[in-house]
């Protein structure tokens, strides 16, 4: 391990001493905790197909890809040259334009349970507008999420992200006692606490496959059982596929299950990564 240390200090001396000066106005150096790793993070100058290249020359393939969200690669030429026509012309409308119509087609046809879009800059508004939504139509508090479930840095969701591990996800959250956590791919156990604040509870929201907690695959009987006690509660059943959309198939992984969800969140991959959040 220490030669291995050596050889990457010994490669990525200017990394080193730009870090140093992240270092001087970013919380760790860095503005995401992902980011950071030991002993410093390369700082990266470009990218291009597979690959990243640092400020000290070294390339290396990237299994990360921006979050996930460049399944076509860094600078894809054809992502490129869209955005370069659309920034010759306008970035920021402001406006009602064709544009939009055009993508929130696209976006229907791909999902067809969006019956009405409305777009946002994050995957973290989408899933925080979502449980409003939820909250404003059942006219309930309660939201109920998975235990180790990431759904954006948002204080309506933002509980039990670190399990198994017992340590606070935030002191600034304030109304904890309106989100519960449920245990994945245990259906009795999940229902036995959704059962306990039904008449409470605003919805459920999911992801088909947790992604910050491992990458683990919901099963289909988990999910079906879920929804169906969601939708007799009256409930709605929200599909956070923000990780999934897109990246398995041309749409979302709940038609392969046969999910019929009310709310499917979307996020920045359908932008070609760039900042991008999706209700449907």
């Amino acid at each position: 391990m220490s030669s291995t240390l050596d050889t990457y200090r010994k490669n990525t001396k200017k990394s080193a001493r730009i870090f140093e000066r992240s270092k001087k106005l970013h919380i760790n150096g860095v503005s995401h905790n992902i980011r950071f790793f030991e002993p410093y993070p390369f700082v990266t100058k470009s990218a291009r197909g597979k690959h990243l290249i640092d400020v000290d020359g070294n390339k290396y393939t990237d299994y990360w890809m921006g979050h996930w969200s460049l399944i076509l690669g860094h600078a894809a030429p054809k992502v490129a040259e869209k955005v370069k026509k659309q920034i010759q012309d306008c970035w920021m409308h402001g406006t009602v334009n064709e544009n939009t119509i055009e993508f929130s087609e696209i976006i229907q046809k791909a999902v067809p349970v969006a019956e009405k879009i409305r777009y946002v800059s994050t995957g973290t508004e989408a899933t925080m507008y979502a449980t409003r939504i939820a909250r404003a139509k059942t006219r309930k508090k309660i939201i109920a999420k998975i235990e180790g479930g990431w759904h954006g840095y948002t204080t309506d969701l933002l509980k039990s992200v670190n399990y198994p591990f017992d340590q606070s996800e935030s002191a600034g959250l304030i109304d904890e006692d309106h989100i519960i956590s449920i245990p994945y791919n245990n259906l009795e156990k999940s229902i036995s606490i959704l059962e306990s604040v039904k008449n409470n509870l605003a919805g459920v929201i999911i992801e088909p496959l947790l992604g910050g907690a491992g990458c683990i695959p919901a099963t289909k009987e988990y999910l079906s059982g879920i929804q169906e006690f969601v939708h007799n509660n009256n409930s709605l059943f929200i599909l956070d596929e923000i990780v999934t959309g897109f990246r398995f198939r041309f749409g979302c992984l709940y038609k392969t299950m046969d999910l019929d969800p009310d709310i499917v969140t979307l996020g920045k991959i359908v932008g070609g990564g760039f900042p991008i959040g999706v209700i449907c």
